[in-house]
């Protein structure tokens, strides 16, 4: 099936499913107007609208009960001492009660209103107050920034010694994000004000309590410490994997994370750290957030306007919260989760070389250490080509030295070795023992940069005996296999085919990982790795399975053929362009009695329309009938 057309199917049952979910009569007017109009909160709450309607959305305490409505800033300062104790307490015990009754925001429409928390907002809260480690997957303007920051402000004002943290993409959102704080702070009684020291952009100092909330960048934020930090829009901040690393051990001995975010694609550290702890495979709690508990959200005509506005791509990942709707990979993100969720957990047999292990790898406690997962042993008879990508085992930051070992006859990935510190003279011996073990596999290296110099000491130092030679057919061929603007995406071709046709299998979870960060750059028209990323195990990969079709070609007439390279017309997408093809035509031409149509190929005979067929001396090979 098409990849295209695979999407917008997931997606219109993933918006079915968020749609379906809370099925609230809309309500006539927005929840602030309707508020308006009583005198008390308890009074609401009576109505046959709140009941109805109005309660799926707001879940006000025993405390706000009480809360008088249209009570002015004036009458406010004006209580008295008993009256200030009384409100102080109450503010001190219930958040929702402190912003409800007297922190303003600025609302688009309706101004300076009091911030009434949602009940999705109170349950985030919530779960802030009872884990330690949170990971929030939100919709777009559904306010969680402006409840996290108040909420530390909130702690800051009536708890001591709070070194509280917000970190943000840019210093212009680190600065509108103290806005909020500035903006609640200005509009609160004087009575039940803190005594306030340093009150810049970045930092509020709250004397009385001893606490601190400031709002950095990443690279700001080194070196700072802290007791909660709270990491806004985690998905769009480059290089969080460093910055995670440097901040983590300042709240690793009692601290806490929230990590609020939209989602991004595929990749980042926000997805990965996201779906580790999906499958509790690290300390977060997940928050999960749709856009039908938003009141204003939940309408038929707010669903229809707004995906039009944003198309299915920014629908799906502003909204719908989907990791597969956005990005730009090279490989279809349908795929990429199948992949993904195939290989997440799947053991090697065996995990060797633990001490090259790639530097910035955190142990995987499923998978194991090691730079060499060996997932199937050879199995005698088989043929094995070996695709190398060759690197200069820098460490952190630098290119991996990698080899993919792929089963001719099943094409299944069966050995991969991945590291970023192996050096290169025991990588060659490495992959010369490596090759050996697998029956004298085919070993194909990237001849560029370092490549040559394996290719030289496996040649000349280990003197292994299956090298592939590449080149012009004509002249003089060379050892490996040179890429360049005009063969790379060949060569990456043949791996996006098999992927797409589902004739590869994968074991390797490090591949799947640079699947999710391989893209395909509109402004380069050329796929590569996002910033910072990598594609090293992509090409070895593809080198293996690019010289494997170049031998394919080279099958006399009338040879078996791979069960692969028939199952390539028994596949959904070729079954789909077929059917599409006929669709329409004549009954004469394409008839549904043919069984099988003289251009596929049964399991006996393979067509030479398959190939491109240049065998030495074909002229006087024909004659005698081959």
């Amino acid at each position: 099936m098409d990849d295209i057309q695979k999407m917008d199917e997931i997606n219109q049952l993933d918006s079915m499913s968020h749609e379906k979910k809370k099925e609230v009569a809309v309500p006539k007017d927005k929840f602030d107007l309707f508020y308006k109009e009583f005198e008390y909160v308890e009074d609401i709450v009576e109505t046959d609208e709140w009941k109805e309607i109005y309660s799926n959305y707001y879940d006000f305490d025993k405390s706000e009960l009480g809360i008088k409505i249209n009570e002015s800033e004036y009458d406010i300062e004006s209580y008295d001492s008993e009256k200030q104790i009384s409100e102080i307490i109450k503010c001190v015990n219930s958040f929702s009660y402190f912003c409800h009754k007297y922190v303003r925001i600025n609302h688009p429409i309706h101004g300076l209103i009091p911030f009434k928390l949602y009940a999705y907002q109170k349950r985030v809260i919530d779960e802030y107050t009872s884990n330690r480690f949170n990971i929030l997957s939100k919709f777009r303007q559904g306010g969680l920034t402006t409840t996290s920051v108040l909420w530390s402000m909130w702690r800051c004002l009536f708890q001591v010694d709070q070194q509280i943290m917000v970190m943000s993409k840019t210093d212009r959102e680190a600065i509108a994000a103290g806005e909020i704080v500035k903006r609640a702070l200005e509009h609160l009684p004087e009575w039940l004000m803190c005594r306030m020291g340093k009150n810049n952009d970045h930092e509020k100092e709250f004397k009385s309590t001893g606490s601190r909330l400031s709002f950095y960048t990443p690279e700001a934020a080194r070196g700072k410490s802290c007791t909660l930090l709270i990491i806004d829009e985690a998905a769009f901040i480059p290089y969080m994997e460093k910055h995670w690393k440097s901040m983590y051990p300042v709240i690793a001995t009692g601290g806490a994370c929230c990590v609020v975010s939209t989602v991004n694609g595929l990749g980042n550290w926000y997805e990965e750290i996201y779906h580790e702890a999906e499958n509790n495979k690290n300390p977060f709690n997940v928050i999960d957030l749709d856009f039908w508990e938003h009141p204003e959200y939940n309408d038929p005509e707010w669903v229809k306007s707004t995906r039009a506005n944003l198309g299915e791509k920014g629908w799906q990942q502003e909204v719908l919260r989907s990791f597969l709707g956005s990005g730009e990979t090279y490989i279809s993100p349908n795929i990429i989760a199948k992949l993904d969720k195939e290989t997440r957990d799947r053991r090697p047999l065996r995990a060797l070389f633990e001490k090259w292990t790639g530097v910035g790898r955190d142990k995987d406690e499923v998978l194991g250490i090691g730079a060499f997962w060996v997932f199937q042993e050879p199995i005698e008879g088989h043929e094995y080509i070996i695709g190398v990508d060759c690197a200069e085992g820098v460490g952190e930051g630098g290119d991996h030295s990698v080899f993919q070992v792929l089963d001719q006859a099943t094409l299944e990935q069966v050995a991969e070795f991945y590291s970023n510190t192996v050096p290169p003279h025991e990588f060659s011996q490495i992959l010369n023992e490596t090759g050996y073990l697998y029956n004298t596999a085919l070993i194909v290296v990237e001849n560029l940069g370092i490549g040559s110099a394996i290719i030289n000491s496996l040649i000349h130092d280990l003197s292994y005996e299956n090298m592939f030679y590449g080149g012009n057919r004509g002249k003089q061929q060379q050892p490996g296999i040179k890429t360049n603007k005009s063969n790379r995406p060949v060569i990456l071709e043949t791996l996006q085919n098999r992927l797409i046709n589902n004739v590869l299998k994968i074991n390797s979870h490090r591949f799947v990982d640079e699947l999710k960060t391989f893209i395909f750059n509109a402004t380069r028209k050329a796929a590569e790795a996002q910033k910072g990323k990598h594609d090293d195990a992509i090409m070895a990969l593809s080198f293996a399975i690019h010289v494997r079709d170049l031998q394919m070609r080279d099958i006399p007439i009338g040879a078996d053929v791979p069960a692969e390279m028939i199952n390539i017309f028994k596949s959904e997408v070729y079954e789909e362009i077929r059917q599409e093809v006929k669709r329409g035509a004549p009954e004469d031409w394409l008839s549904d009695e043919d069984e099988e149509p003289i251009f596929i190929p049964n399991d006996d005979v393979l067509s030479p329309v398959l190939f491109d067929i240049n065998r030495p001396k074909d002229r006087l090979l024909k004659e005698f009938g081959w």
